[in-house]
């Protein structure tokens, strides 16, 4: 008996573990952030409707120390985190600048003084994008570390800003609701 649960127990750890893939990309199921091993917490598609026609943008995956399905939990996680967002298609660097602040502009709903400054600082290390080029942002501490296409690009320092990019997913009004379940999990 106590065989049987050790296999079913294994099967389950093995079935968790697995890589996802949305739209041929593959969503590994662990990260590695500041030393730390991170699980997938959820993954899922960024569309944009034009002219009621599905444009498929980016894959976004997120890792987290622990399974979070909340709003308010992630709101209130002190991290680390990881935010993976994988691109379907080559974006110039005039697009990348506009759909950030796009995104800013429609979902951010936690500002602080200085919100501004930070804002424009991170949207400015991103660059132009390839076909399935990577942008990434680790929660590491109370450091938001931007990474572009694999390069590392700098930090913005701070739980405020850190706040204010969870809020673009998680806020009162997220850049995309079936988006932000799927990095719930549900």
């Amino acid at each position: 008996m106590k065989r049987g649960w050790m296999v079913l127990l294994l099967l389950m750890s093995a079935h968790s573990a697995r890589a996802l893939e949305i739209q041929g990309v593959t969503v590994p199921p662990t990260a590695q952030v500041g030393g730390e091993t991170l699980q997938l917490n959820g993954a899922g598609l960024r569309t944009f409707s034009l002219l009621m026609i599905p444009i498929k943008i980016y894959v976004a995956s997120l890792y987290t120390p622990s399974a979070i399905r909340s709003d308010s939990g992630m709101m209130s996680s002190q991290g680390p985190m990881e935010f993976d967002f994988t691109f379907l298609r080559a974006v110039n660097q005039s697009d990348v600048t506009k759909a950030w602040e796009s995104q800013f502009a429609q979902s951010v709903s936690y500002t602080y003084p200085g919100y501004a400054r930070d804002r424009d600082a991170f949207i400015a290390m991103f660059g132009p994008l390839q076909n399935l080029g990577v942008e990434k942002v680790q929660l590491l501490g109370t450091n938001t570390v931007i990474f572009d296409q694999g390069v590392p690009k700098g930090t913005i320092p701070g739980r405020d800003f850190q706040k204010s990019f969870l809020s673009l997913w998680f806020g009162s009004n997220p850049v995309a609701t079936d988006l932000k379940n799927a990095l719930l999990g549900k």
